[in-house]
Parts: structure tokens; C-alpha cells; sequence
């Protein structure tokens, strides 16, 4: 049986939100949401949190979750995920999936999760990962405006070739309904195995995702973020782990 091993990568030198992993949402830390998300899947082996902070690695403890003491070297700005999952690899050997959580993402639902580590389970996939369909249309910058300084003062002056459509055709706009849309990564989770991770990737090798809407998108990157996701849990009266389902208002598809 695969050890499939639920990690959180919670650092304590947030940026945006000081301590933002532990930051309360109706009451509760971003940290418990995801544990407690966790704690009911179906397949997670074991549940880690692996931080620098001494009061993340506590709250982890005291709600049942296994801890990870990260290294200064893979806690800092400029560390990536990748290098924080390998640390943690490094002394789990017996792990052979990790299930990396992201606990900013509190609107995971447990379904979610479960989708993704049965696709992983069943052997069919080496990687699997949370995805939102966009049906935004979208332009790519090719140049940079140019600056021309006048007796009025400076100006932009506009390049046809300064922009082009990426995802469609001008000529043809499509209307939402006629299109699948894009599917873009919201970070909420990555389910990678270890031979992926060990050559320096989270994604690739047969990969799968699992869609989830916009609502149970959100990201809390910034206090607007925070006060959103309120908004959000106390209207569709969403609880840590269950108790409420934004699914139910907002499925993925439509």
C-alpha cells in the first residue's frame, strides 16, 4: 500500500499577513481549516506540518498532525517548495506520495482531496493537482510601451504588434458558452510521487487535476483576501472541515 503522506508547508516569515497561517477565519486558524480538512480524507497515510515557527509547530501538535522542524535554509524568502518537500523527504523515506496542502486555501473541500489522492492510489497518475476553469480572454505583452518626452511632457506611444490574443481568436471571439474555458492552477493542492519529486518536479509523468470553482478558490495572499474569505464562510455558513458546502452553491461547473 503507497504511503501517501498530507503535507502543509507553513513557514512563519509570511509577508502579507504577518504569521498568515495562523491568521483566524471565523474564529479558527487557516492552519486548523486544512488539518481538519485532512483529517477526514480517505488515503492520507499520515498528516505533517512542516515549519520554522514554534507556535505553528504547537498548534500542529496539539490537532493530532506530525511535525517537521524546516531548516533556516528552506524557511527563507527565496527557498522553494520543492526544496522545503525534499528536506522533509529526506528524513521520511517510507514516504512514496506527498499530498501538499496548502492551508492559505481554506474552501478545499474534502471531496477535493479525495478525488485527487484516489486518482494517485489507483496508480493511473504520477501527479495530480487542483485547477480552476477560467473563460477570461487573454493578451500577452510583447514590448514594453515607449516613453517619448514633448514640450507637454512625456507620453506612451502605442505599438500595433505591442500585444497579442493568447487564448483566442479575434476575429472570432467566443461566447462562454460555446468554449471550455482554460483550466489555471489555484495552488490549492499538489499531489506529486516521490520519483517526480525527486527529479526536481511537483507536476509531470501522467498528470490528472481536479477542478474546483472560483468560490472554493480563494487564495489568502492579502487581508482583502481574508476579509473576502469571510464574507464567503459566514454567508454559505462554511465550518473547518465540513458544516455548510460552497459546492453545493457554487459547483465547478455550470
Amino acid at each position: 500500500m503507497l504511503h501517501v503522506a498530507g503535507l502543509i508547508l507553513a513557514r512563519g516569515g509570511s509577508k502579507g499577513i504577518p504569521l498568515k497561517n495562523l491568521a483566524l477565519l471565523k474564529g479558527t486558524p487557516l492552519l486548523l481549516w486544512a488539518l481538519k480538512t485532512m483529517s477526514r480524507c480517505q488515503g492520507l497515510t499520515s498528516i505533517w506540518v512542516s515549519s520554522d515557527h514554534p507556535d505553528i509547530l504547537q498548534l500542529a501538535l496539539e490537532n493530532g498532525a506530525q511535525v517537521h522542524r524546516r531548516s533556516a535554509e528552506t524557511s527563507s524568502d527565496g527557498a522553494t517548495s520543492l526544496e522545503a518537500i525534499n528536506e522533509f523527504l529526506t528524513s521520511h523515506p517510507e514516504v512514496d506520495v506527498v499530498a501538499l496542502i496548502q492551508c492559505t486555501s481554506p474552501f478545499v473541500r474534502v471531496a477535493h482531496l479525495n478525488e485527487a489522492i484516489a486518482k494517485m492510489t489507483a496508480g493511473c497518475c504520477d501527479s495530480v493537482f487542483s485547477v480552476t476553469r477560467s473563460h477570461s480572454l487573454r493578451w500577452m505583452q510583447l514590448a514594453e510601451p515607449k516613453i517619448e518626452s514633448s514640450s507637454g511632457g512625456s507620453r506612451a506611444t502605442v505599438d500595433a504588434a505591442e500585444i497579442r490574443a493568447v487564448n483566442f481568436d479575434p476575429h472570432c471571439r467566443p461566447k462562454r458558452q460555446d468554449w471550455n474555458g482554460d483550466l489555471v492552477e489555484n495552488g490549492a493542492f499538489y499531489l506529486s510521487s516521490v520519483q517526480l519529486l525527486r527529479q526536481g518536479l511537483i507536476q509531470g509523468g501522467k498528470i490528472s487535476f481536479v477542478e474546483m470553482s472560483a468560490e472554493c478558490s480563494i487564495d489568502i495572499d492579502t487581508g482583502y483576501d481574508l476579509w473576502l474569505a469571510e464574507q464567503q464562510a459566514s454567508y454559505f455558513d462554511i465550518e473547518p472541515g465540513g458544516g455548510g458546502d460552497i459546492q453545493t452553491f457554487f459547483p465547478a461547473t455550470l
